[in-house]
């Protein structure tokens, strides 16, 4: 069976679009123009499915919060691709999970909870992929198990950006060292107060360097309030030009309380910008500390200040980080990413085929 008679059908029921639904989305449009016949499950009137529709030889299928409406949508297909768990109850009630070859994609740090049903689909599961090493061992230490998983990290996405974006960006800022920032607005996952308090430190005594937060979330109008008195960041909510506003910024900061791999770093390599992030999770398998950014313990505020004004006097450093980094970006690209879980997919489907 080759990859143009067979289905495949992703899975993914995020409500919101960040890092996981775009790399399901590059996937699978990668997927297409190789000629797979694919199907999407996907929330209904989320972004991931709009945006979706430009995908040739893609049938999307949008559902709601009920799973017993799922349950006819898996038929008919030759391998499920869950890529996060809020399908596994419905799949596993179905029974698909056992007709069905799957692959799992687990993207996040935090433990799966040992329950039964996590225990049922991961030791099921035809293959596991974690987005680094550091998920696969928390999974197996969370589930009590010892399943073996591939690393198959996420992809860079190739933003553009616009030249006279940039510069208005920047025109609006004060100071002229730009520290940036992308994330999901939540705190207990992204640590964003770090920056705050960074921002707070840095204010008088260097007036030249400016913050700025992209993105959205459930700490917006609690980080409006903290910053209101600060005049060097700032808070500019979800924007659709990433490309131009990673163009814009000097060095990335990522401060994250718990992350499996961090999708928007990749990113920022690609632009070549000196990173500065928690030495947790899968961070520590992109950054390596004085070779291509900085790493820093959680809330370690003084060393994100001590290492920013590192970046900022020393522009030869800098340099040379930005190199480094455009450089390993090239390990992160969609077709590598894709070519991996292609491996994957064919040698089910020959599996299968065997058995049958």
């Amino acid at each position: 069976m080759t990859n143009t008679q067979s289905v495949l059908c992703h899975v993914n029921l995020a409500t919101g679009f960040r890092g996981g639904e775009r790399q399901t989305y590059l996937l699978m449009d990668r997927l297409s123009n190789q000629g797979w016949q694919q199907k999407l499950i996907a929330r209904k009137a989320g972004k991931l499915a709009q945006l979706s529709e430009s995908i040739a030889n893609l049938r999307i299928v949008e559902v709601g919060l009920n799973p017993l409406q799922h349950l006819g949508h898996f038929a008919n297909v030759d391998i499920l691709h869950l890529h996060e768990s809020r399908a596994f109850l419905t799949l596993h009630v179905s029974g698909h999970l056992r007709q069905t070859p799957y692959v799992l994609t687990r993207r996040v740090q935090r433990k799966p909870m040992k329950n039964w049903l996590n225990k049922a689909v991961y030791s099921k599961a035809n293959a596991i992929v974690t987005l680094s090493d550091a998920i696969g061992r928390v999974v197996n230490e969370s589930l009590g198990t010892a399943l073996s998983y591939n690393v198959i990290p996420s992809a860079k996405t190739g933003f553009s950006f616009n030249a006279d974006d940039v510069k208005s960006i920047r025109s609006k800022l004060k100071g002229d060292f730009v520290v940036g920032h992308i994330g999901a607005l939540d705190d207990s996952h992204k640590g964003q107060l770090q920056i705050i308090e960074t921002a707070r430190r840095l204010c008088d005594s260097h007036p030249q360097i400016s913050f700025v937060l992209v993105g959205e979330g459930r700490d917006f109008e609690l980080f409006k309030k903290l910053t209101a008195s600060l005049d060097n960041i700032s808070l500019v909510g979800q924007v659709e030009n990433l490309g131009s506003y990673l163009k814009a910024f000097d060095i990335f900061l990522f401060p994250s309380r718990h992350e499996g791999l961090g999708s928007i770093l990749l990113d920022a390599l690609d632009f070549g910008l000196p990173i500065i992030a928690t030495d947790i999770g899968g961070i520590p398998e992109i950054i390596e500390s004085d070779v291509n950014g900085f790493l820093v313990k959680p809330d370690a505020v003084d060393d994100i200040c001590e290492n920013i004004l590192g970046f900022y006097t020393d522009r030869a450093l800098m340099e040379q980080m930005t190199q480094t980094n455009i450089e390993k970006s090239q390990s992160y690209t969609v077709g590598s990413m894709t070519d991996e879980y292609v491996q994957i997919y064919q040698g089910i489907l020959k599996n299968n085929e065997q058995m049958h």
